[in-house]
């Protein structure tokens, strides 16, 4: 795992542990949302990261670290029976629990239970507080899963460097240490694999050594049948990289050569578990992972993807989803029905390199990208989606460069008519490898435009614009292909339009597109409307804090999709008409005073000038 952690999360081989016999969870379907600050069923965050999960009984068991200023705090444990809702439960080891805890990195706890002892065994990578020289693993125990572990001690594994690590215990009852170590000079350049005693609490047998000089580290096992897999990130310090597997059919080897999963950069994360779901209806694994801030450590994310292992093959996939659910009664994972609409679609771009057509950030391969023909900053990729789509999720893989990562500050433009278009500005933007936006908008063109990136470690920007895969998600079908125009009742040649993006009326509105409004479903509720700018697509009118009505970019927030939300009524002045109350201020209405638009509350004892005021004619194309 990277050094110093500090965070949040999670999660492990989650399996019937030798003898333990567990009864199936009565847990109901629930949903992850990935990238979010998850909290316990107190409101606290839940602090345990890297950590790894025991089912006994009908009781999941989360184990994992608490950092405070980069040095060990606690392992602390949560229960749940659905796993989403977790209680704290414990402080299982402190900084108090032995001396050489008071200042130290306690880094990817890890429980197992052995049968034949009765013990719960805590194994995880142990240094001191200021440096990673020690390289060892740290051990300690109970008797129960919940209780105060006792500390056994540090050391190095027959004495061999052991750095990152993991523990898995076979369908046998063998324990193995998987560990990032050092075998020809450079830390971590080799992972080594030890077997454990009877009682898991040390190794007896050096197993042998993998992929040797490729400095990997962040190891993680799972069994599907007769086949193991062996996840592991590349080690490039708080950056995330290329994922990749091996398999095997015995954890002594011999192991295939390393594949890669994902994208790039396994969409933002490095691996630190996989969790063995099975329920009445099947066994589903899942890809447990943290996601760093390399900016701000304190700023980490836990995320959860389902994993798809086809042990005929021997092959792993990964794919991104920002929201996913899972049953872990039935063991059925339940992904969402959006669509890639940019996936095939006609590509082009600024210049393109040799090789690196503008199609191939659109093709569905991550392996494949395009390129600019130079260094030149900016730079745009575009996609014609053919016809009007209503895209909610934009996921791009950004180039990194390993040793040099930089980050991509971008905008997204939107157009109808392939000329005008609208910005959705993320220049702000500081996520490396992967970026995953939600956005709302109904058009047809789409284009990325790469203003420049920020390299970490160099102040010049020598990277050439590229893409590896750019992905428009949405329904299928498009919320709204025509437009709506909203003429005053009382100015009947006057239409709600917006200009400069404050919202009034006004004749003879040119461009016409700026009254020309998509109606599509509530943001915050499908029994309201939301109304789209159709040459700004991605904009949306709605109430500002003065309650006056702005055009304004879509936001992910509650607030923004409420004050965007309106309850089409009868028209006050004329109930053949429409009036538009505020789905965030009910009893509100827009109406236009002095040609601006505000929300203004109106009731049957309103004088019949401000209800006319509140009145407009819908007509649709």
């Amino acid at each position: 795992m990277k050094k110093g952690l500090i965070g949040i999360l999670l999660i492990a081989f989650f399996v019937s542990l030798l003898g333990l016999s567990p009864e199936r969870a009565n847990a109901a379907s629930v949903s992850i949302t990935n990238g979010t600050d998850w909290v316990d069923t107190a409101g606290n965050p839940i602090n345990a990261n890297s950590g790894n999960i025991l089912q006994i009984g009908s009781t999941y068991y989360l184990y994992g670290e608490h950092a405070v200023n980069g040095t060990f705090d606690s392992v602390n444990v949560y229960t749940s029976t659905d796993l989403k809702n977790w209680t704290f439960k414990n402080a299982i080891l402190t900084k108090n629990s032995a001396a050489e805890l008071n200042s130290s990195k306690i880094e990817r706890p890890k429980v197992i239970y052995n049968a034949s002892t009765g013990k719960y065994v805590l194994w995880a990578h142990y240094e001191n507080g200021t440096d990673y020289g020690l390289a060892r693993v740290a051990v300690a125990t109970s008797s129960t899963p919940d209780g105060n572990f006792s500390y056994q001690g540090s050391f190095r594994p027959l004495d061999y460097e052991s750095r990152d690590m993991t523990v898995f215990v076979d369908t046998n009852g063998t324990g193995y240490l998987i560990s990032a170590s050092r075998k020809n000079g450079g830390a971590n350049d080799t992972m080594a694999v030890f077997q454990m005693n009877a009682s898991y609490t040390g190794v007896t047998t050096f197993v042998g050594w993998l992929f040797e000089n490729a400095y990997r580290e962040a190891p993680a096992v799972v069994k599907k049948g007769s086949r193991y897999y062996l996840f592991t990130s590349q080690a490039s310090g708080w950056y995330p990289n290329q994922g990749a597997y091996a398999t095997a059919t015995s954890m002594t080897g011999t192991w295939s050569a390393l594949t890669n999963f994902g994208n790039p950069s396994a969409f933002g994360t490095q691996i630190h578990d996989i969790a063995t779901i099975t329920g009445s209806s099947g066994t589903s694994y899942i890809y447990m992972a943290d996601r760093w801030n390399p900016l701000n450590l304190s700023d980490h994310k836990h995320i959860w993807l389902p994993l798809t292992l086809n042990d005929t093959a021997g092959t792993a996939t990964l794919e991104w989803y920002t929201t996913w659910s899972f049953d872990a009664a039935t063991g059925v994972v339940t992904t969402p029905s959006l669509l890639n609409h940019a996936q095939g679609k006609t590509a082009t771009a600024s210049s393109v390199a040799s090789g690196s057509a503008a199609s191939n950030a659109n093709d569905g391969n991550y392996t494949n990208s395009w390129a600019a023909s130079s260094s030149t900053w900016p730079a745009w990729w575009q996609v014609d989606l053919g016809s009007v789509k209503t895209i909610t999720e934009v996921d791009i893989s950004w180039f990194m460069y390993k040793g040099s990562e930089g980050y991509y500050k971008y905008k997204i433009e939107i157009s109808n008519d392939g000329s005008t278009y609208s910005t959705l500005d993320l220049t702000g933007n500081t996520r490396y490898g992967f970026t995953t936006d939600a956005v709302h908008f109904t058009a047809r063109y789409v284009r990325i435009n790469m203003v420049t990136a920020v390299l970490f470690n160099n102040p010049n920007n020598w990277y050439t614009p590229t893409l590896h895969e750019v992905k428009l998600l949405g329904p299928s079908t498009a919320e709204a292909t025509g437009y709506s125009t909203f003429a005053s009742y009382n100015f009947p040649t006057y239409s709600i339009r917006h200009s400069n993006f404050a919202a009034r009326i006004d004749p003879n509105v040119s461009p016409a597109g700026d009254s020309q409004f998509r109606v599509v479903p509530g943001l915050a509720s499908s029994s309201g409307v939301s109304l789209e700018s159709v040459n700004y697509p991605g904009y949306f009118l709605k109430r500002n804090s003065s309650n006056k009505i702005v055009l304004e970019a879509f936001a992910d927030t509650t607030a923004y999709k409420a004050d965007a939300t309106f309850l089409i009524a009868s028209g006050w002045a004329d109930s053949s008409k429409i009036s538009l109350q505020s789905y965030s201020q009910p009893g509100y209405y827009i109406r236009h005073y002095n040609y601006v638009l505000q929300l203004d509350q109106i009731t049957s004892s309103s004088a019949a000038t401000t209800k006319s005021d509140a009145t407009f004619t819908r007509t649709n194309f």
